[in-house]
This record gives C-alpha cells, structure tokens and sequence, in this order.
C-alpha cells in the first residue's frame, strides 16, 4: 500500500465548498466527542446516529456519506491510540484545525492525468507528476495554509527497486544529523535557523494585529507559509537522506530514542526536532520495506560506552567527543 500525494487546484466555488465540507467535519467530529464524554456512546451506535443526524442538519446532507462515516472512525481511532498509550486523549477541533477529509471507499475517480472527480465537489483539475499504478483504495483531501492535495492510497505490486546488499548503523546527532558505522558523517543543515528569523519577525506582527480583522488572517497566512518552507525543507532533506541509505543497505539499525521524552528538555528540543530524526527513520523504513529491505531498533543504552575499535567498554561523559583505542592507533569521534 503506498500513498501518492499530488497538488489540485480547485475553483473559488469548489474551494468554498471544500472548506465548507471541513467545518461540517470538524463540528461533526467535536460532537461526537463530546457525546462519548458524556454518554459513552460506541464507535457502532454513532455510526446509526449518522442516519438521524443527516435528517435535521442540511450540512450533514451536502456532505458525502462515507466521508462523514470515516470522522467518526478517526475519533474511534484517537480512542484507540489513547488507550494504547500512543497519544494523548482526544481533544475537541478549533476553527480551522480540521485540515482534511477522506473517501474511504468511494466518491472519487481519476480521469486522465489532470482531472480527479470528488463526489459533492466536482471535477477538479491535478497536478499528477507521477504515474498512478495499481488500485486506488482511498482519497484524502487536505488543505495545507492556501493549497490543496490529495493523497491517494494506492494497492500495487511490490516495489521494482532494490536496495544494494551493505548494511549499516545509524547513530542519530545534532552537531552531525548521523554518523554511519563506516564512519561517513552527515552534517545537520540547520535549516529552522535559516527561517528563524522571519518567522520571529512575522509572529511580532501577528501579534499586533487586531482580532478577527483582515490584516490579522494575512498575518497568519504568512507566518503559516513561512513555517510551512522550514518544514517542507526538513522533508526534503529526510527524504533524500533516507532514499540514499536505502538504495545502498539491505539491513540499516537505527537506536530506539525515545524522542517524545528527549524533546522535554527545553534546551535541545528546538535542534532535536530540527534534525527530524523521527522522520529520517520513519521514511528510512518504509523505503527499505519496498525495497526489499529492513530497518532494526536497537536499545540505545551503552551504544556510545564500547569502543569499535578494541571493544571495550569505556563510559563516557556527553561533553567526551573523542575516544582512543588502546595499542590500535584508532580513535573514536563523537558527534
């Protein structure tokens, strides 16, 4: 199953309704949170209560009925997560926090290379760069700041690449974004700093602009674009990144770092969330698995203590960057 992620371009009344689509989403969404809060009510009982809803409410009827049906799976889904220990408990949508909405079945279809047909919405003309093969199963639209994709989860053979027969360890750093096992170093771009200070900039004047005025929403806008680049940029950066590691491993072994508790210390948080060590590995794995690959966690306890060298075991401060080898003339550079 891969996505494939492509750029549409609708009209202003198609992209009228689409945001109108959005917030009849949301409102459904915080609606039946809060009657889970308060009744308890199952993932199958509010899916019968879709029918009585759409009888009172002329917003629940513009609405296609499968994309309705799949808010209620998500908020399931945020259950399940919760209680799984994976996430925080879910929380009710603010005003222009629902940014997407999905097909899961049917309501949508590719005509050519341009044009992709959304049910209640229309024909509404694509940018598809890449060649879509195999069996599309489900269509998500999103609205990102000022522009619109969809992502099309698609069911195809498996992958025609392969990744070479090298296996390689990955040591995840700030000053260095990783340090291979063949000892090849990979400088960490910085690029929130390259941003960081327009962003500064644009959030002074959001700032002070008056609430609900216009000003105040092309404010957001061009801080919203301005984070936007820095995170397409770190994207970018992770994708090349892991596309080169597994084109040229078999077997890539990442530490298990538990980012979530790293990120809590507010003196690193910034610079570890700028280095995106947790998309290098989640991009690094679904490219291997494609390719024929994998991808190991390994308990990060002690990883820096032994020395590959000689093979003993040396503790070793955070402030250490540089280790020698007894009787074997090799040494040991942190990052």
């Amino acid at each position: 199953m891969l996505t494939y992620r492509f750029r549409i371009c609708p009209t202003a009344a198609q992209a009228r309704i689409t945001e109108e689509t959005l917030e009849t989403c949301r409102r459904l969404y915080n609606s039946m949170l809060a009657d889970r809060m308060e009744k308890r009510t199952g993932f199958y009982n509010q899916k019968k209560m879709l029918v009585e809803l759409k009888h009172d409410d002329k917003h629940l009827k513009s609405v296609h009925s499968q994309v309705l049906q799949d808010v209620v799976l998500r908020l399931d889904k945020a259950y399940q997560e919760f209680f799984a220990g994976l996430s925080r408990y879910p929380k009710f949508r603010r005003s222009g926090r629902y940014n997407s909405f999905t097909y899961p079945q049917s309501g949508f279809r590719l005509e050519g290379d341009r044009v992709i047909r959304l049910s209640t919405i229309g024909r509404v003309r694509a940018t598809l760069h890449r060649k879509v093969t195999g069996v599309v199963r489900r269509a998500t639209v999103i609205r990102d700041i000022d522009q619109w994709f969809v992502a099309l989860l698609v069911e195809e053979a498996s992958g025609v690449v392969r990744s070479g027969n090298g296996r390689i360890g990955v040591d995840a750093g700030i000053s260095n974004v990783v340090a291979l096992s063949d000892g090849t170093m990979i400088g960490n771009p910085h690029l929130l700093n390259r941003s960081v200070e327009r962003i500064k900039s644009l959030q002074r004047q959001l700032s002070h602009k008056k609430k609900g005025s216009s000003n105040r929403e092309k404010a957001r806008l061009s801080l919203g674009k301005a984070w936007r680049k820095a995170r397409r940029q770190r994207d970018d950066f992770a994708h090349r990144l892991s596309d080169q590691l597994t084109k040229e491993n078999k077997v890539i072994v990442f530490e298990d770092l538990k980012i979530q508790n790293m990120v809590k210390n507010r003196n690193l948080a910034s610079a570890i969330m700028d280095a995106a060590w947790g998309k290098l590995r989640q991009f690094t794995a679904y490219k291997a698995e494609r390719r024929g690959g994998r991808v190991i966690l390994v308990n990060p306890s002690g990883t820096s203590q032994k020395c590959s060298g000689c093979g003993e075991a040396v503790p070793k401060e955070l402030s250490d960057r540089v280790h020698a080898a007894r009787d074997v003339g090799w040494s040991w550079i942190g990052m």
